[in-house]
């Protein structure tokens, strides 16, 4: 669980980062923002650390030894007092400048925020964040002077606006720290700020094998050619099985739950999971009460039926054969669904 209810921002500075490929270069500040008011502290709370939801945390990483992550020594020093937080800010910046050379990489505001007093896994510690900012937000302004009114415009950052973010807490230094990080970037803005510039990668822990294991189960009831009750029935079963089982292990799941017939689908259903997602399952996990709600949600509830039209089912325990039909029309050569009700 992450807190960031009594978390400090100690000291702020923002550089600006250009394109390499582009020669566009970058830009240092002079000067460390330390002294912030109530009203002030609220509003960068709400747009820097509120967008953070996810509970997966990842860490720095690297193919030949964590101490070539350049990321990693960087923010080590940082935490370390080894180097001051302007110094290591710096060799960030020039870091992420060298990571810009795809021509598609857009220019922006680069913000790091040392903050003291965070609160992850139950721990209290501090951490430093680090916030990309590309695009802005126009905002009308109207000021008043007696009976006059003028009218006028500003660029600035919301919340909407941090799409490249990480933070990173100074927990388990010797294994790459705990970082949490944005997740709504596409493949190739993943690639170029979470490889090439941090060199991140996801803790493998019973939080993201339960979640891994959630999707996958949603991806193959998408790709099952069952019936809907087909369908249905699988998704009942798997909830009573996620009920009694303390550890889940998947080549047992697929046996007690999945037809003998489709059981490889399954199992090629999580090889590709793994490969996608650099994910290795191990013999057996956990799941908690969180993941189980989470099953309900993204996989009992909805059925699809094709790309446009998909049905949801309130309880799947209530559904029976003779709630659905389904069939194929020889005249029209379609597929048709009957619901009673």
């Amino acid at each position: 669980m992450i807190d960031f209810s009594y978390a400090k921002m100690r000291q702020i500075i923002v550089h600006f980062v250009g394109n390499k490929a582009q020669e566009q270069g970058y830009e240092i500040a002079d000067n460390i923002i330390e002294e912030l008011d109530e009203e002030m502290t609220a509003v960068l709370n709400e747009i820097f650390l509120s967008p953070f939801k996810s509970e997966t945390t990842n860490h720095f990483s690297h193919s030949t030894s964590l101490d070539y992550n350049e990321a990693y020594n960087y923010i080590r020093k940082i935490f370390n007092e080894e180097t001051s937080f302007f110094e290591g800010s710096v060799d960030l910046l020039k870091q992420l400048y060298e990571a810009s050379s795809h021509p598609n990489v857009k220019s922006g505001d680069l913000w790091l925020i040392y903050l003291n007093e965070c609160i992850i896994e139950g721990e209290l510690t501090d951490a430093i964040g680090i916030f990309k900012v590309e695009n802005k937000e126009v905002f009308l302004k109207n000021e008043f002077n007696q009976q006059s009114v003028t009218i006028g415009y500003e660029k600035g950052i919301t919340k909407k606006d941090i799409d490249k973010a990480c933070i990173v807490f100074n927990l388990q230094e010797k294994d790459g720290y705990r970082v949490v990080a944005l997740d709504n970037l596409t493949r190739g803005e993943s690639v170029y700020w979470k490889q090439h510039f941090l060199g991140i990668e996801k803790v493998l822990d019973d939080t993201l094998l339960a979640e891994s294991f959630v999707n996958i189960c949603a991806e193959f009831v998408k790709k099952d050619d069952e019936s809907l009750v087909g369908k249905s029935t699988f998704i009942k079963e798997a909830q009573e099985y996620l009920e009694v089982q303390p550890e889940i292990n998947l080549e047992d799941f697929a046996d007690t739950l999945v037809e003998e017939s489709k059981q490889e689908e399954f199992m090629t259903v999580v090889a590709n999971y793994e490969k996608n997602h650099a994910v290795t399952f191990p013999d057996n996990f956990k799941v908690n009460e969180k993941n189980k709600e989470a099953f309900s949600k993204k996989v009992k509830n909805k059925i699809k039926i094709n790309n446009n039209i998909s049905i949801v089912v309130k309880d799947v325990n209530q559904l029976t054969e003779k709630d659905m039909v389904e069939g194929f029309d020889e005249v029209e050569k379609r597929k048709y669904l009957k619901i009673y009700y």
